[in-house]
């Protein structure tokens, strides 16, 4: 079961949803997963597992929403490469207002990537002493 982390104060913006720029990166031992919940019903309206190595990026704009009064903002975000944090945002949907939303935070359980076959047992190394020359290898069927 992962962490919950609530991170109300990034929710707010008071400069309105237009600045309001969030970013988050799941790397192999904090990935994480986004819930916004909209506050008025307790419901989550937006939930997101970012896979390990790419960042969920998004914001609020005040207007466009298609209900003036339970959704009218709009929320852009896009899955990114981590690290991309000028990416074109090309997702959109009708969203309650930023003011009525909590953001939370689920760290999962670390995820590792797979190690291919053939690199499971490599040893790297430039020290000549940790190879075994032939001379003194010892064949056990002669």
């Amino acid at each position: 079961m992962g962490l919950l982390g609530s991170a109300l104060s990034g929710c707010f913006n008071p400069n309105g949803g237009t600045t309001g720029y969030f970013a988050y990166v799941s790397t192999p031992i904090s990935p994480k997963t986004i819930i916004i919940t909209e506050l008025r019903t307790g419901q989550p309206v937006f939930v997101k597992e970012i896979p390990v190595g790419k960042q969920l990026n998004f914001r609020w704009l005040s207007d466009g929403g298609a209900d003036p009064l339970y959704s009218p903002a709009l929320l852009e975000w896009t899955v990114t490469e981590a690290g991309n944090n000028a990416s074109l945002l090309d997702n959109q949907m009708s969203f309650p207002a930023e003011e009525t939303c909590k953001i939370s935070v689920v760290i999962r359980a670390p995820e590792y990537p797979a190690t291919p076959d053939d690199q499971r047992y490599r040893v790297d190394s430039d020290d000549a002493s940790d190879e075994l020359p032939e001379s003194e290898s010892k064949r056990i069927y002669d």
